[in-house]
Parts: C-alpha cells; structure tokens; sequence
C-alpha cells in the first residue's frame, strides 16, 4: 500500500503515577532520519525505541517527543550542600540586607538532586506502539490520497501516450515528404541514395521504441500501487525513466504536435515527480 511519509500521533499515558505525553510526527525525507527526546528517567530506552520505530517506518524524518505532564519519576531534594555553597557565594557579592529569589536559586545548577528510580517498561511500551501505530494509519490515509491523484496524472499520459501513437506513422511519412521534395528541388539525383537517405531519416524520427518502453513504465508505474512494501524510492526511478523516454522522443520530433504533447507529457511527469517526494 501507498505511504505517505507525513503523520501524526499522540498518547498519553501513565508509568508508576506519573502522567506522560508520547507524541510522534514524521516529514519527508530521503533517507530514514529519527530524532528522540526523552525524560532523563527515560533515556535508556532510546535505542530500543529507535528499533520500534524502524518496524514501522523505513523513510522520513521522525521526531519523538516523550514529556512528563504530571507528577515525576522517582523522589527529588534540594541537595543542601550546593545550596550552602551558594549562599555562601551570594552573600560574599551581595550586601548583607540582600534577599534572594526562591525561584531563581531553584534553577542553578544541581542544586535539586533526585532519586530517579527505572521506568517500568510494561506500562511504556503499549503506549508508544499505540502512536506509532496512530501515525502509520495517518500516513496510510495521506497516501491513498496522493496515490488518487498521482494516477489521475498517470491516465492523463496514458492518454497523451495513445495519441503520440497515432502521430508516429504521421512524422515519418512527413520527413520522408519533406526530405523528397528538397532533393527533387535539387533537380536530377541518383533515386537509390534518394531512397537510402529517406530510410535513414525515417528511421531516426521513429518513436515507436521510445512508446512502447514508456508504455511498459506506466504499467509498473501502476502495480507500485499494489505491492505490501515501501516503493517510493522505486517509483522516483521508474519516473526518471519515464522522463528518459520522453526526452528523446521531444528530440525526435519533426512535427509540432509530436512536441506539444511530449511538452504535456513532462509536465505531468514533474507534478508526479514532486509527489512522489511525499511517498515513503
């Protein structure tokens, strides 16, 4: 199925009375780029936490915000000789009248110390499955839409495609006319060569190659579309290819409406192609 690699998800929950906040969300991204922040008490489950991730996303940017909203792991105290220790400090800088802010002394450094006992895993996991979870059918959603409107593009070429068919016989009995009338202008020339070189340039106007390679990347273009994997990355190649294709037949062209629906045709591809950075 189509993944979009942009999503959403959030939980709270609660571990050993403490209330906390799992949010997830991912962006695009060529490669798979995780970034985790995490409560101190929390911190060794970083890596087992990036390993989760990676059951259940492949490509993107990830960031994980875990947050205390109430309460907090563990006992804390105010660590009573640093607090001396900058009393002392103050007092020796400050007049002997000086008050100082309860507050602001609260959040110098290490003057708290706390207790900070091991999360219990059991309540943190199920939590944290549950958004990521919430985040993959977020990026489910997005995808089938993108998916829609990508093959809508796609059948637009399909069309364009029939018709550049149609046109293909047209531009070789054209350059052969063309190529004839200069050389009759020419006045009396040896039929053989003239029969040789219209062969050789009917030959480099045909696009009939080019139509059928372009017509077998939008079909598997297409069955990208049912396969149980990421095929974002698969895509971008098929569209590069397809744009292979295109290009040579604009520099095949001989007549105009070959060049204007070959102009189409790249619009539609890079449309396509900027929606495909969304895909995982």
């Amino acid at each position: 199925m189509i993944s979009s690699m942009t999503g959403f998800g959030r939980q709270r929950f609660e571990v050993q009375g403490t209330l906390l906040i799992a949010e997830v969300k991912s962006l695009n991204h060529k490669n798979l780029d995780i970034h985790c922040r995490l409560p101190e008490a929390f911190s060794a489950l970083e890596i087992p936490l990036r390993n989760l991730v990676k059951k259940y996303i492949s490509r993107g940017r990830v960031d994980i915000k875990i947050f205390i909203e109430q309460g907090h792991m563990g006992t804390i105290q105010l660590n009573e000789p640093v607090y001396k220790a900058y009393l002392e400090i103050l007092s020796a800088i400050s007049p002997a009248d000086t008050t100082f802010d309860t507050v602001a002394l609260l959040a110098l450094p290490n003057i708290i110390s706390s207790d900070t006992s091991e999360p219990e895993e059991d309540s943190f996991w199920p939590p944290i499955e549950k958004a990521l979870a919430q985040l993959q059918e977020d990026r489910l959603r997005e995808g089938a839409l993108l998916w829609q409107d990508i093959l809508e593009k796609v059948n637009s070429i399909n069309t364009l495609v029939t018709e550049l068919e149609s046109l293909a016989s047209v531009q070789q009995q054209e350059v052969g006319a063309r190529f004839r009338q200069r050389l009759e202008a020419l006045g009396d020339v040896d039929d053989t060569r003239i029969l040789a070189e219209i062969a050789l340039l009917v030959d480099k106007s045909d696009i009939n190659e080019e139509l059928v390679r372009l017509k077998a990347h939008l079909a598997a273009f297409e069955k990208c579309g049912m396969l149980q994997e990421p095929v974002g990355r698969r895509l971008e190649f098929i569209g590069q290819e397809m744009l292979r294709e295109i290009n040579t037949i604009g520099a095949k062209s001989a007549i105009y409406p070959v060049s204007e629906i070959a102009l189409e045709i790249k619009a539609e591809l890079e449309k396509i192609r900027e929606q495909l950075q969304n895909i995982e």
